[in-house]
């Protein structure tokens, strides 16, 4: 059962357990799809992250309105295992070769691994999007095998590659622009994650899943001038899931 707290005149915040976790955040969006539904009239927005949702209500008077106890009673009896999240599922092709793969080495020396146990490890899960922030479009992705964790670098890189793929902690991420970061980087993507160019400017959502695959340079170069030349190629690598 979640707790909750009123963090502003207008705003409520729920807290599950506080840890990264595919259950705890499958719980999350139950609820905030429920928030959603029930106070539909009330709210402006529900902003759910790894274990808290946040909800914007319209004004102080339409938080003084919910029943807080009465939804978290009709939560408990909820049965959430005949609910499904619709979610798709997203091929991103990887190059996890140099000069794309900046701290490969830095990571199977610290790890034990070898190269392409790390590229095995990583491109093995089934990842879901929890949800996307730090820069527009990045998606924080879990669970990461925990051979593969590793704290992110201790001195920041002032810049890092658009696309690049990296590891900080025990989650995953893809730098959706050239920007200063510190996640360990393993390879790059030549899928364009964000564009200001596009209707819709994220190819990923919170819920998603993603399919990590191994490529060549070669491939990676192929793929980047397809993409360029027609981006809608993009979407032969989104497979839509039943709801």
């Amino acid at each position: 059962m979640p707790t909750f707290f009123r963090t502003g005149e207008r705003t409520l915040r729920f807290s599950f357990e506080e840890t990264i976790s595919q259950e705890v955040w499958s719980q999350v969006h139950f609820f905030a799809e429920m928030v959603s539904l029930e106070w539909n009239h009330l709210i402006e927005e529900v902003v759910p992250s790894y274990h808290t949702i946040t909800v914007f209500f319209i004004d102080s008077s339409a938080l003084d309105k919910v029943d807080i106890k009465g939804f978290l009673f009709k939560w408990q009896h909820k049965n959430l295992a005949s609910e499904k999240i619709p979610s798709r599922l997203v091929h991103i092709p990887v190059c996890y070769e140099e000069p794309y793969s900046l701290d490969m080495d830095r990571i199977a020396s610290l790890n034990g691994l070898s190269s392409k146990q790390i590229i095995q490890l990583h491109t093995q899960p089934l990842y879901t999007v929890y949800m996307i922030g730090f820069l527009p479009g990045f998606p924080y992705l879990g669970e990461l095998h925990k051979s593969l964790c590793i704290s992110r670098l201790d001195k920041p890189r002032s810049i890092v590659p658009k696309g690049s793929v990296g590891i900080g902690g025990n989650q995953t991420g893809i730098y959706p622009l050239e920007s200063p970061g510190g996640w360990n980087i393993i390879g790059r993507t030549p899928m364009e994650i964000y564009s200001a160019f596009r209707n819709d400017h994220f190819l990923l959502r919170a819920r998603d899943l993603i399919r990590f695959f191994p490529i060549s340079i070669h491939e990676y170069e192929e793929i980047a001038s397809e993409l360029k030349q027609d981006s809608l190629a993009m979407k032969r690598f989104v497979e839509e899931l039943s709801k």
